[in-house]
């Protein structure tokens, strides 16, 4: 019986370590990523729901807890979260390892976007980096991926092997899909899209469409000057469609939809009900094609 109660305890012992590693994500696209790579090897969670705004979302006493208790936090930096930074930063101070995923893109393959509205002379306009690399399937095989592998491998080596196996794996159906939306996506090449916010900026850059998007900064709204503007430019020859999205407002995208004959949607960021990151991309770009057609 003694014997019995010892090989329970020594079989739940190696369970519990098996699993012992936590991993929090702040945002989905990397949860479903660091999920798949790690497989039965960590407890992954998720901060942000795929539903809210990172851009605005401000952690709770609990949300702080949590994140203490995490071995690996992987967050996108490029001040995406940006009321999450100081949070982050104190992790970082007390030893905690908090991996900045976004940050492993060198910086001359990321891009600006503009915060303001209007074209008078006298309206400021500022610059920072748009931070929704994530949604680039190349900038995370070379680049993301490969930073959370090696953030895993350095808190958990004996399973580095195994974490680059995964992580191959996931790469290898990413490129397939790049391949598969190139396919698709390059009779629209020199398009415009008319989009809510520039979250899709360097997908679409990646294939040769350009953005417009109606929100440049957080919250904001179109001024009436600027929504006549982007009707009169939404009945160009050269858009091909107009997309909201579901953590933005949509009464803009609506107003344009209404007033100009392009085809309209709604892309996802984030990835609301999606299984992977795999199937992520491929709903987004299902969405493109009820939007752009056959043309």
């Amino acid at each position: 019986m003694r014997r019995f109660i010892a090989f329970f305890v020594l079989i739940l012992l190696v369970a519990t370590s098996a699993i012992a590693l936590k991993v929090m994500a702040t945002i989905n696209p990397y949860y479903m990523i660091v999920r798949d790579i790690v497989g039965d090897r960590a407890e992954v969670s998720l901060l942000i729901g795929p539903g809210q705004n990172p851009h605005v979302f401000s952690p709770k006493i609990s949300d702080v807890k949590r994140l203490n208790e995490a071995d690996l936090v992987v967050a996108n930096g490029l001040e995406l979260e940006a009321f999450l930074e100081s949070t982050l930063e104190e992790l970082s101070r007390k030893g905690k390892r908090v991996l900045l995923a976004g940050e492993s893109v060198p910086p001359s393959l990321l891009s600006e976007e503009e915060d303001g509205h209007g074209e008078t002379d006298t309206l400021e306009h500022s610059h920072s980096i748009n931070p929704h690399v994530w949604l680039d399937p190349l900038l995370l095989v070379d680049h993301i991926i490969p930073a959370i592998v090696e953030a895993l491998t350095e808190i958990d080596p004996e399973s580095g092997s195994y974490y680059g196996e995964n992580a191959e794996k996931i790469s290898g159906r990413l490129m397939y899909f790049y391949g598969e939306a190139g396919m698709y996506l390059e009779r629209f090449r020199g398009g415009v899209v008319i989009v809510a916010h520039p979250s899709f900026s360097y997908f679409f850059d990646r294939f040769g469409i350009v953005l417009e998007p109606v929100l440049e900064g957080v919250g904001d709204e179109p001024s009436i000057q600027e929504l006549k503007r982007l009707v009169d430019f939404a009945r160009s020859e050269k858009v091909i469609g107009i997309f909201s999205e579901y953590q933005q407002s949509k009464r803009p995208v609506e107003v344009l939809a209404g007033e100009a004959s392009v085809g309209s949607g709604s892309l996802d960021p984030l990835g609301i009900s999606r299984a992977d990151i795999i199937d992520h991309f491929r709903w987004n770009l299902e969405e493109m094609k009820k939007v752009f057609g056959e043309r």
